[in-house]
């Protein structure tokens, strides 16, 4: 075929046209090189987990981080030591631990010991939590009764296992478990009055710190409830988000009909991000108005982390960790092979989280984010995991 030489140039930019829209329509996805692309610094694999217990996706693994910088990770058959390096200081797998049931929960006291949850298969399901030492090595004070919900440490210095619908404390000065002080409920949090806040199925209560109740709230909550600076008590659950204060009285309420909203995470300012089941993060004001949302590619069942820059870090099922801005815009995503758990930030901004692939990484941020900071900047509240007001 004659082209004639005038109308050559046009079909060069006709091909490169159709070059382009072509490469924009590639099913291959675009790798990241962008300069603010966080840097994988290591990865340490905790072991693969068994299939979702719960269908989709997984139950959260959130990492305790000791003032050494050493982390905590709950894995697939125990509790492993990772120094900030990666490389692994210890091991320690409990002799009865069930194959199909990951641990979940790490805390380390104001001892410097780290309890974590156990799960074993004898005649029936048991579950308990059990502590040790810096070095690895197992202490005595250990409890069993049901799955455990949460751990977390009061200001008075009692750790505190949610089990089968009761929190048990224990005495971590030598007495132990005490079975029969226990109290109703699963999440709970803890106040620098003694007050503790209790998730139960029948909403939520406040404790006093003999255990008398305080006040009762009809509210569909879940999860473990965040506390602001104020003392206002703020919780997720079924259909909404739900501000109460400190006397039990309703403060404010956010409602997503039919979702799941997960535990949420408070800024300095306020600010309260959380995460639904409609694949959204909020921004909330600290008068319960919606300011944002952000849309990911999956359900989000973890909670943020906040960095002191304002850098909102959130994992979700669609296997990515996102770091958005205060604002709400992308910063960054990274990429991983399973549903993201809830994240942490180290003193010098390393960012790790876990993931359903049995893995632990450590990322480090393009910008300087200033370490973990807020009045409830992460689940578990401060990098111990102890669920205390003002850490």
């Amino acid at each position: 075929m004659k082209i004639n030489l005038s109308t050559a140039p046009v079909l060069a930019l006709l091909a490169v046209i159709v070059s382009f829209v072509a490469s924009c329509h590639s099913s291959a996805p675009a790798p990241q090189t962008s300069s603010s692309a966080p840097t994988k610094k290591w990865e340490f694999s905790t072991g693969p987990l068994p299939q979702a217990p719960r269908g989709d996706y997984y139950e959260d693994q959130s990492p305790a981080i000791g003032a050494d910088g050493t982390i905590y990770a709950p894995g697939a058959s125990g509790l492993y030591a990772v120094r900030p390096d990666g490389t692994q200081k210890w091991f320690y797998k409990p002799q009865y631990q069930s194959p199909h049931f990951p641990l979940h929960h790490a805390l380390i006291d104001d001892n410097g010991d780290i309890w974590f949850d156990v799960t074993a298969e004898v005649d029936r399901l048991i579950g308990g939590a059990m502590q040790v030492g810096p070095d690895g090595r197992e202490k005595p004070n250990a409890v069993s009764r049901d799955r455990v919900s949460q751990l977390g440490e009061s200001y008075d210095g009692d750790v505190f296992v949610g089990m089968g619908g009761s929190i048990v404390p224990i005495n971590i000065a030598g007495k132990g478990a005490d079975l029969k002080a226990h109290i109703p409920g699963y999440g709970f949090s803890f106040a620098q009055d003694g007050t503790i806040y209790a998730v139960q199925s029948h909403g939520l209560i406040a404790y006093a710190p003999n255990f008398n109740v305080l006040w009762q709230q009809d509210v569909d909550a879940g999860g473990e409830p965040a506390l602001t600076g104020d003392g206002t008590i703020v919780v997720g659950g079924n259909g909404g988000l739900f501000a109460l204060n400190p006397d039990g009285s309703k403060k404010w309420s956010f409602s997503l009909p039919s979702h799941l909203l997960a535990s949420p995470a408070i800024a300095n300012d306020g600010t309260l991000y959380f995460g639904s089941d409609d694949d959204n993060l909020y921004a909330l004001g600290p008068d319960g108005k919606l300011r944002w949302k952000f849309s990911t590619g999956d359900k989000i069942t973890s909670t943020p982390a906040i960095a002191k820059n304002g850098t909102v870090f959130l994992g979700a099922a669609d296997h990515n960790l996102y770091a958005l801005s205060a604002s709400g815009t992308l910063k960054w995503k990274f990429p991983t092979g399973g549903q993201v758990f809830s994240p942490a930030i180290g003193a010098d901004g390393t960012i790790y989280f876990q993931n359903a692939e049995g893995k632990l990484f450590a990322l480090d941020d393009p910008l300087d984010n200033g370490e973990l900071t807020g009045q409830w900047p992460k689940r578990g509240a401060g990098l111990r995991n102890t669920n205390r007001g003002l850490h």
